[in-house]
């Protein structure tokens, strides 16, 4: 940063007074404490990271807090940052979101913070070091937990016309039916602002300086959903109001998923524990990024590819999984979150097409469905893989009885029907495989008997 420029640290969801889920206790001590990893271990971390900077101000958007259950917890984690940064000189400013409509604007009262937009409507404030770019700040204030109208049914401030405006929002962007402050990008950019920075989703959008409004993000990722890189952005603004944006990757907690290619593996399952440690490794070294100050990593990983033996696998799987791994890489520790298998039995599907046995037209009806040109015994391969998925969504219909059907009851995707037809597929073909018999089928498009795959 050069002494000529303004800058200000903006702070997505922080959710304080919530602990990050599926964190495993560790008595161990090769994991942190959930605590360490949590939205008030990154908030401190954003505290010491403005104090290091001298930043000009910390801007909150919103569901700072995380719900009035876990006020004093939150309070307990947000005040002493609210402290340090008042004694250096730092202003915080927040707008309040739905999680903290009454909370935020209480702390406010009480001192530390200064509340934009209270109670739905907009305010402005500017940030103006001497001898420094001045910016306006303009916010709005969720009134109350749910608002189904748009923050900017009520127009908000012009754009200044002597320096540059950025806006600060807790909102739904483009999805106008939300019940969380719709607004569209449409109605942002008609502002003229010269960027509009937005909490609510708690995934990191892409920044973008030409402004387009974007999703800062959760500050720490909660969740194993909440991937990605998680930080507070800091914005620099330079004399002729240029501005530029960065995220800082600053949680102490970050997410990964990955993959585990599994083809070729000489000795899938009974390797699996080696072979699993070594990909946590592999994707602890993908995710990281320059300046990283994660301390953990949760991982989930996806086992895929062909395996002689799918069972066997899935077995060492579930093994692993009822004492998942820790392992380090550097200083960073990571913990095996959930192991998933998406595996199948080595198999020449064709081949075994080829022949008029169960396992033949099953793997027919794979091939099918995977849009193979050529399948032994089908005519029209395209007509073919409709008549399949439209009986898969009316099977994946009547499993309404099942509670975690339940959803497909009135609709179901292609994409839905293909991945639950492909996996019974697969799962009944390997265990059909040991029977198969080496009866050829019929010329493609011929009907005899049950050879054919139309039946």
């Amino acid at each position: 940063m050069a002494a000529t420029d303004t800058t200000i640290l903006f702070v997505g969801d922080m959710h304080l007074g919530r602990l990050p889920s599926r964190v495993p206790l560790d008595p161990g001590g090769r994991l942190p404490a959930p605590a360490e990893l949590g939205p008030g271990a990154a908030w401190r971390a954003v505290v010491e990271e403005a104090i290091a900077r001298k930043v000009d101000a910390v801007v909150l958007a919103g569901d700072v807090m995380d719900d009035v259950a876990t006020v004093f917890r939150g309070a307990a984690e947000l005040n002493p940052g609210l402290e340090r940064l008042g004694t250096e000189g730092i202003p915080v400013h927040a707008v309040a979101g739905n999680h903290d409509t009454h909370v935020l604007p209480e702390l406010a009262r009480r001192g530390g913070i200064t509340l934009l937009g209270p109670g739905g409507t907009w305010s402005a404030i500017d940030v103006a070091p001497p001898g420094r770019p001045p910016v306006r700040l303009v916010g709005w204030s969720f009134p109350l937990p749910h608002w189904t109208a748009s923050p900017l049914a009520n127009p908000p401030p012009p754009a200044a016309p002597d320096r540059l405006t950025l806006g600060v929002l807790h909102a739904e962007l483009d999805v106008m039916a939300s019940d969380y402050a719709p607004v569209s990008s449409g109605e942002l950019a008609a502002t003229g602002y010269t960027a509009w920075l937005l909490g609510h989703v708690h995934t990191p959008g892409t920044i973008n300086d030409a402004g387009r409004p974007f999703y800062l993000g959760s500050l720490s990722g909660l969740d194993p959903t909440e991937t990605g890189v998680h930080g507070p952005v800091l914005a620099t603004i330079r004399p002729g109001a240029r501005l530029s944006l960065l995220r800082l990757p600053l949680a102490p907690l970050r997410w990964v998923t990955a993959e585990l290619d599994l083809t070729g593996a000489p000795r899938p399952a009974a390797d699996l524990a080696v072979l699993v440690t070594g990909a946590m490794c592999d994707a602890c070294a993908a995710a990281a990024v320059a300046d990283d100050r994660a301390l953990a990593m949760g991982i989930r990983l996806r086992l895929v590819g062909e395996v002689g033996d799918p069972e066997a696998v899935r077995n060492a799987a579930a093994a692993i999984m009822s004492e998942p791994p820790t392992t380090h890489t550097g200083r960073v520790a990571a913990f095996l979150d959930r192991l998933e298998t998406d595996i199948r039995r080595a198999c020449d599907l064709r081949a075994l097409a080829a022949h008029a046995t169960p396992p033949g037209l099953l793997a027919r009806r794979l091939l099918v469905l995977e849009g193979a040109a050529d399948v032994p015994g089908v005519a029209d391969g395209a007509a073919r893989r409709e008549e399949l998925l439209r009986e898969a969504r009316r099977c994946l219909a009547e499993a309404d009885a099942i509670g975690q059907y339940r959803a497909l009851r009135d609709a179901c995707t292609n994409a839905e029907a293909l991945a639950a037809a492909t996996e019974v597929a697969r799962r009944l073909l390997e265990r059909f495989l040991p029977q198969a018999t080496a009866t050829p089928v019929p010329g493609r498009g011929e009907r005899s008997g049950r050879a054919s795959d139309q039946d």
